[in-house]
């Protein structure tokens, strides 16, 4: 089997949703989770899932501590176990009791 070198497609535009996350890559393709794969994103606000930055094939949202390239998208990756239970005691903090 011949290895592939390429690098990961950049990402060109985000898309997030109650239930999608989206990438769009430069090579024309669209790939999309569900946002439960990644907890940290499920669990935020929508104000701060709108504030992320594109860096190449990586995203970055800063407010979170967040950061997912295309070819996790593309392997169909969930976020680690320990950043989403980082997020849950966030959320479980957060929420007046």
């Amino acid at each position: 089997m011949q290895r592939n070198d390429s690098p990961p497609p950049d990402v060109t535009a985000v898309h997030i949703n109650d239930d999608r996350l989206a990438f769009d890559l430069e090579d024309g393709r669209s790939i999309s989770v569900p946002l439960s794969h990644y907890p940290t994103l499920m669990l935020a606000a929508p104000e701060e899932r709108a504030q992320y930055e594109i860096c190449h094939s990586s995203v970055h949202w800063p407010r979170l501590d967040c950061d997912i390239s295309s070819a996790c998208l593309l392997r169909g990756a969930k976020e680690a176990r320990r950043y989403a239970v980082k997020a849950w005691k966030r959320k479980s903090h957060a929420t007046p009791a």
